[in-house]
């Protein structure tokens, strides 16, 4: 490229640059402007509930942010720094500082998990009921945003950036119940009594952690039942188990002469099979803030062999 072209190249971009640069100077003709946001409700509110968790309780409550970009050049979100507040609760602070590139007159979406903070998880119990009936949660972000062109940040005076209210996804259900069949078994067969160890894994899949209780567990060999246990109030975290072992000892009257014989063969390692069937009600607990009962339902039918 000749001498000349390459300095008028340079010139020209040098200019581009001081123009651009004089574009973010606050109160300068054509100065850029923030990003304006738009609340997307879908994925947005609380997605995460665990006030009995055996640790420390905690909420997460989830952002869905679209950033438009109202100026005719890209510029990049660099900076959303602020503060969260729910039902009119100061909830958590919210610091965006990853980045995202918007186009000129475009837009980009962004998510925001805000951890609850603990102080704020007493004064919230009753937001926390409402979402998990399915009403409107009230919300408000307050940040101070700031944004990146060719490596200048501007940052623009704090204010509200959204507010109104959403529903969250959230809903107390039912835990699964998965047989536990390596600690489980037949331990022996007597003619005045049978006892088996019953061993299964209470599973919470859900986002919401509860205390799980179920008072009256029928056990059926067969279909015939022939025990019941309890499940104590138990800490089930979201996403997590626990663990119930329970020794039956049951007289072989109650079994009949076939399903004595099947456990026979399987206290002494032979081949058999024979279902085992479990159950009862929920009563299910999200402590302070709302309780369930789920009505008598089969929580396990599962073959023994």
């Amino acid at each position: 490229m000749p001498h000349g072209a390459r300095q008028l190249r340079i010139t020209i971009t040098l200019v581009t640059a001081l123009v651009v640069l004089g574009a973010c100077i606050p109160g300068a003709d054509g100065a850029l402007g923030p990003p304006t946001f738009r609340f997307q409700s879908e994925g947005s509110g609380f997605v995460r509930l665990d006030l009995a968790s055996v640790t420390a309780p905690s909420a997460t409550f989830r952002v869905v942010l679209d950033a438009v970009n109202p100026n005719p050049v890209p510029i990049r979100l660099a900076l959303l720094e602020g503060d969260l507040i729910v039902a009119s609760v100061p909830s958590g602070r919210v610091r965006f500082v990853d980045g995202i590139d918007l186009p000129a007159r475009g837009q980009g979406r962004l998510a925001l998990d805000v951890t609850i903070a603990a102080d704020a998880l007493p004064a919230l119990r009753g937001a926390f009921a409402d979402a998990l009936l399915g009403r409107p949660v009230a919300y408000r972000l307050d940040a101070e945003v700031g944004i990146d062109v060719i490596g200048v940040v501007q940052r623009f005076p704090r204010t509200t950036v959204v507010a109104g209210e959403v529903r969250s996804g959230l809903t107390l259900a039912a835990p699964t119940v998965r047989y536990d069949a390596a600690a489980s078994g037949v331990r022996s067969v007597a003619f005045d009594r049978v006892v088996f160890d019953l061993a299964f894994h209470v599973e919470n899949t859900g986002a919401v952690g509860m205390l799980v209780s179920a008072p009256d567990v029928r056990v059926a060999f067969g279909g015939r039942t022939v025990a019941t246990v309890q499940i104590l109030p138990t800490p089930l975290p979201a996403g997590g188990s626990a663990r119930v072992v329970q020794e039956l000892v049951i007289n072989p009257t109650q079994l009949g002469a076939a399903i004595v014989a099947d456990l026979t063969r399987l206290a002494a390692g032979q081949a058999a099979s024979l279902r085992i069937t479990l159950s009862g009600a929920w009563d299910l607990e999200v402590p302070g803030v709302v309780s369930r009962r789920i009505e008598a339902t089969q929580l396990l039918d599962v073959p023994i062999e």
